[in-house]
C-alpha cells in the first residue's frame, strides 16, 4: 500500500480553482491512509515592473474619471487580493508543501516517496518558456514505475508542433495515466496507443458536506448575512455587451437588483478573497454566471442556477470542451448560453465509480 505520495500540480497562487483541485486531491488522497506532499515549482503571478507601471497609471487615471480604465484596475487590485488568500487558504488547508522550481527537481533525492501523481487541471499544456517545463510535469524526476497521472488536462486537441516529442516521450514513460476530458484520452490514444482513463476533476470527488466545511472559514460577507437576493459573477475573460445585456434580462426576470462580481474590489470589501469566499457567495446566490470551469463545478454541486459562457479570452478559445464534457455528463447542457452541438452523456456516476477505482488502483 503506497504510503507516501508526491503531488506535482500548477500551483498558481493567484488562481481561485487551482487552489481548489489541489486541496481536493490532496483530501482525497489522504483518506487513503495516506501522506501527501504537494510540490510547489514556484510559479508566480508577479507582475514585471512596466506591468505594475502601466497598471499605476491606469489607477490614476481610473481615479480623476476616466472610466474605461476601472475595470483593469480593479481586476489587478483583485488579483492581487486573491493572491494572499490563495496563501492563508494552502497555510490552513495543504498538508505539506515543498518549494522548489523544476530544474531543482532533476537533483533531488525522491526515494522515500512510494509514488508521485500529477494532476488535475492543464498540467500537460505548456505555459512559459521553462525547458523543464513538461519533463516536470511529466514526472521525469521520478521513477518510471513511480510516474503517475490524475486528471491531467492539456487544454488543447493536438500538440503543438514544437513540443510533440516531448509529449510522445513524457506519455511513454508514465506508469498509469487518467484525463480529465475525453479529448484528452483520445490524444493520448492517439499518439502513443495507450489508453488513459477518463476521469473526474477531484473538485467533484468531495461531497457538498464537504465543501461546506471549506465554506465554513469563509470571512463574514455582509450581503449574505443581510439575506440580500444577488447574483454572482466570476469571469476569467471579457464579458462583453451581449454578455452584459443577457445578465440584466435575467436579473430582470427573477427581480433581483444586486450584482455580486469576485473581482469588483470596489462594490464587495472582503477581508479574504479566496476559496472559502468564493464557495459561500456561489453557494448563496440567487443565480450564477460564469466563464470559468471551477466555478460551473461549483454550480452544480450546490445546485444552482446558472449560465456558463464561452471564454472571451486570446489563447483560450479551445478550452470549453471541459465545461462541455462536465455538463453532459450531468444532462445539463441547457445552463450553456447559445447552447452546443454536443449530447448528453449521463455518466456521471459511471464516472465517478471509474475516478474512485482508478484511484485505489494507483495505490496498491
Amino acid at each position: 500500500m503506497v504510503k507516501r505520495i508526491l503531488l506535482v500540480t500548477l500551483y498558481d497562487e493567484g488562481n481561485i480553482g487551482n487552489r481548489l483541485q489541489n486541496y481536493a486531491l490532496q483530501t482525497k488522497l489522504l483518506s487513503y491512509g495516506t501522506k501527501v506532499t504537494t510540490l510547489d515549482n514556484c510559479y508566480t503571478t508577479d507582475f514585471s515592473l512596466s506591468f505594475k507601471l502601466k497598471m499605476f497609471i491606469k489607477r490614476v487615471l481610473a481615479g480623476v474619471g476616466y472610466k474605461k480604465y476601472k475595470v483593469d484596475c480593479e481586476r489587478y487590485l483583485s488579483g492581487k487580493s486573491i493572491r494572499l488568500s490563495n496563501i492563508n487558504f494552502d497555510t490552513r488547508n495543504l498538508y505539506k508543501v515543498i518549494k522548489m522550481k523544476t530544474d531543482d527537481a532533476f537533483n533531488s533525492d525522491w526515494t522515500s516517496y512510494d509514488l508521485a501523481v500529477v494532476g488535475s487541471d492543464q498540467v500537460w499544456h505548456k505555459w512559459n518558456d521553462d525547458l523543464n517545463e513538461l519533463p516536470y510535469y511529466y514526472l521525469q524526476f521520478m521513477p518510471k514505475e513511480k510516474r503517475t497521472a490524475y486528471a491531467a488536462s492539456f487544454g488543447f486537441d493536438e500538440f503543438p508542433k514544437n513540443d510533440v516529442q516531448q509529449h510522445v516521450k513524457g506519455i511513454m514513460e508514465m506508469n498509469k495515466i487518467s484525463c480529465r476530458e475525453k479529448s484528452g484520452c483520445r490524444l493520448v490514444k492517439k499518439s502513443t496507443e495507450k489508453n488513459a482513463v477518463r476521469v473526474l476533476d477531484p473538485t467533484l470527488l468531495l461531497s457538498v458536506s464537504d465543501w461546506k466545511e471549506v465554506e465554513s472559514q469563509s470571512c463574514d460577507i455582509s450581503i449574505i448575512d443581510k439575506k440580500y437576493s444577488y447574483v454572482f459573477l466570476y469571469f476569467l475573460g471579457k464579458i462583453t455587451d451581449e454578455y452584459n445585456n443577457y445578465i440584466k434580462s435575467i436579473m430582470k426576470k427573477n427581480n433581483i437588483n444586486i450584482i455580486v462580481d469576485f473581482f469588483d474590489t470596489s462594490k464587495i470589501k472582503l477581508k479574504e478573497r479566496g476559496p472559502a469566499e468564493f464557495i459561500k457567495l456561489i453557494n448563496n446566490a440567487e443565480y450564477v454566471f460564469t466563464d470559468s470551469f471551477h466555478c460551473t463545478v461549483f454550480s452544480v454541486l450546490f445546485n444552482k442556477e446558472f449560465t456558463v459562457f464561452r471564454r472571451q479570452q486570446a489563447g483560450f478559445e479551445n478550452m470549453f470542451g471541459r465545461i462541455e464534457d462536465l455538463l453532459a455528463s450531468k444532462d445539463a447542457l441547457e445552463h450553456i448560453y447559445g447552447g452546443t452541438a454536443i449530447e448528453p452523456t449521463n455518466d456521471f456516476d459511471k464516472l465517478y465509480d471509474a475516478s474512485i477505482a482508478y484511484l485505489e488502483d494507483i495505490l496498491k
